[in-house]
């Protein structure tokens, strides 16, 4: 018998791994294995993938860190699995119980190098199936020239490729190890259209996969990787104009495709702009470089007309905005103008917006409590966004600042995802609350959200001012604070976070630890890429730079320590940094040292467990003790205030290179 792999990529699909199971158990094909990558799931997706494995030894399951992406686990299981066939399935779809050996009985009877399916589009809450491919007239008793079905997918999809057979030697060959394609979201169109142009027969069979849509699907979301479909659209203009030349079918269907997926990701842009506010920069570039990357010859004169013949995208996103949202052109206008002022009367008000929302419901729904303080709580509890480490204890320390003021009783809510006191515990000020002590009665607490986004002297002094006038105003309430105001960096703020807190002893323990490790005297290195180098998912929005780029990227950060190592040559460097492809090409160059544990960021981590944050508190107090401190900035990179922090904390004063 020949052994059938299928492979399954997941993130957070717990609710969907049972019937997935349960679906292969059902098969009359027999000889199969599962392979299973967990691309770095929060929710109980990996236990409960684990406990099947442990019964069933047809499943593999793996592990590896987020990507973002369904390619990279889906590739990473192909390179595990060990059938002469595999056979993609997504983890919230389902098979008919022949599937396998529907599938592997064409596959005999025709040899081609991949078999598609009968593919059934349903609504997984209604069970109804709405859509159906191949489309109806489709002959699917043909064995077709597989790169003549090339046709077939542009621009609309006329056959249905999920859960196809493919010769794993021809998938490993394309996609694996080496990336030949830069991954974006639907990259799978990309591949599936690289299998049927390098394969050379491909067939169908009567076997049914019953893709599932629901509200978790990745789909069915307006977040700012919907708008990499628009770079994947360029790839497979690419590919169909290498393949095939500018003058073919295949490369003009390609580019009616690409110029509707960039019309419709204009108006998504345009009707959603402050829900993807966070993305702007980088969705307003990737629409602007797709049109003046589409071949205008090739659409209709209307078309042209209507939209391209302007040849002016500023001009273009201006009726875009005249036709869905009119507002928006106002706002466009003054971040361009007056970026200090668009971010005070746009993103700060979005973000207090934000907070205001996921903590309405919890206030209107407080029941007042027959005894309580009026004292003023910075509030960090997972109940609405945070923000990373540095963000949060500004933003406490800058309420501590203004308690002391005023005379009011400050207290720190510092409970998710991790409590705080786990590291870091009161020093001279107790500010430690219990759980019961706090009231969230409008008629008893006053919420007050005070969001930076610009920092600018002007955003400070008006936070300071927003929060004293509340403190001062509201004295028979606790006042809920919260906010990441940067003020008390203007008022010493080391003496105040040294009033508030020292490490735990768990904490101080394993600093003593790491400088022993350390040895002597040395200096600090952080660099922040965040997305850049595709190693590290960071909350704020960037794509991963083109292989190129970040090679250029890592050798100008190389140079750059080169010269700071020749001003410190008898001092030791440590290296805090996101990347690991960093901190690697480091240690080619220099004897560097790393605090150990984990890389997180708890602005978009939801881990509760010690060791797993330990790290962050670590580079801390190893910034603060080194004898100098310096934040690596060059292009794509972030200008990290936790390093900023740290050495203000140690007495010292980060040094910034920019390049």
């Amino acid at each position: 018998m020949v052994l059938i792999s299928v492979v399954t990529p997941v993130y957070n699909g717990e609710s969907f791994v049972q019937d997935a199971y349960d679906c292969l158990c059902r098969q009359s094909y027999t000889d199969w294995e599962w392979v299973v990558v967990d691309d770095g799931s929060t929710d109980n997706t990996a236990e409960h993938l684990k406990s099947l494995a442990t019964k069933d030894q047809r499943i593999r399951f793996f592990q590896q860190k987020n990507s973002g992406t369904a390619k990279q686990p889906r590739d990473h299981a192909v390179y595990e699995s060990k059938g002469a066939f595999v056979l993609p399935l997504d983890i919230d779809d389902l098979l008919s119980d022949d599937y396998l050996e529907t599938m592997l009985k064409r596959q005999e009877e025709t040899d081609a190098d991949i078999i598609y399916p009968q593919m059934h589009f349903v609504d997984l809450e209604s069970g109804k199936t709405f859509q159906s491919l191949p489309v109806a007239g489709f002959d699917t008793k043909k064995v077709y020239v597989s790169r003549d079905l090339v046709k077939e997918t542009a621009p609309e999809w006329n056959i249905g490729c999920n859960g196809g057979l493919y010769r794993r030697s021809a998938w490993i060959n394309i996609s694996y190890p080496e990336k030949k394609e830069p991954i974006w979201m639907n990259s799978d169109e990309v591949d599936e259209r690289l299998y049927l142009i390098h394969a050379k027969k491909a067939a169908f069979s009567q076997a049914c996969y019953y893709y599932q849509n629901h509200k978790s699907s990745t789909t069915g979301h307006v977040s700012p990787k919907v708008f990499h479909t628009l770079k994947t659209s360029l790839q497979l203009l690419d590919i169909m104009e290498r393949e095939f030349g500018k003058e073919s079918e295949e490369y003009r269907r390609m580019t009616r495709r690409a110029f509707c997926d960039w019309r419709y990701k204009m108006m998504l842009f345009v009707k959603h702009h402050d829900e993807l506010v966070d993305a702007d920069a980088e969705i307003h570039k990737n629409l602007a470089d797709g049109f003046h990357r589409l071949d205008t010859n090739v659409l209709t004169l209307a078309e042209r007309i209507q939209f391209l013949n302007l040849k002016h995208f500023p001009l273009i996103l201006a009726l875009f905005c005249l036709k869905y949202k009119p507002s928006l052109l106002k706002e466009k206008l003054m971040q361009r103008r007056n970026p200090e002022g668009y971010a005070d009367k746009y993103i700060r008000k979005r973000e207090e917006q934000k907070t205001g929302d996921a903590i309405k419901s919890l206030y209107e729904q407080g029941e007042p409590k027959e005894d309580y303080q009026p004292y003023v709580i910075s509030m960090f509890c997972g109940n609405a966004p945070s923000g990373g480490l540095v963000d949060r204890l500004r933003g406490a320390v800058s309420t501590y600042q203004e308690c002391v003021a005023t005379g009011r009783s400050f207290k720190l809510h510092f409970t998710h995802p991790f409590l705080l006191s786990d590291y870091l515990v009161p020093n001279t000020y107790d500010w430690t609350i219990s759980n019961d002590a706090i009231t969230f009665s409008l008629a008893q607490a006053k919420p007050l959200i005070a969001c930076s986004v610009y920092d600018s002297s002007q955003e400070r002094q008006t936070h300071r001012q927003q929060i004293r006038q509340a403190l001062s105003n509201s004295k028979d309430k606790q006042v809920h604070v919260y906010t990441n105001a940067a003020f008390c960096y203007d008022n010493d703020f080391a003496q105040s976070f040294l009033e508030l807190f020292k490490p735990s002893t768990r904490l101080q323990q394993h600093i003593d630890k790491t400088k022993t490790e350390i040895g002597g005297s040395y200096i600090t290195i952080s660099a922040r890429f965040c997305n850049s180098l595709d190693d590290f998912n960071e909350e704020v929005y960037s794509e991963p730079l083109p292989v190129a780029e970040r090679r250029q990227l890592i050798d100008s950060c190389i140079a750059q320590m080169q010269g700071i190592k020749a001003k410190h040559p008898n001092e030791r460097l440590v290296i805090c940094s996101d990347s690991t492809t960093f901190i690697e090409e480091a240690r080619k160059h220099f004897d560097i040292f790393t605090t150990p544990g984990t890389i997180s960021h708890i602005g978009n981590d939801d881990v509760h467990d010690y060791d797993y944050y330990e790290r962050t508190f670590l580079d801390s107090y190893v910034i603060a003790g080194a004898s100098d401190a310096y934040l690596l900035k060059g292009p794509h990179m972030m200008k990290s205030g936790f390093p900023y922090a740290a050495a203000l904390v140690g007495g010292t004063t980060l040094k910034v290179i920019q390049f």
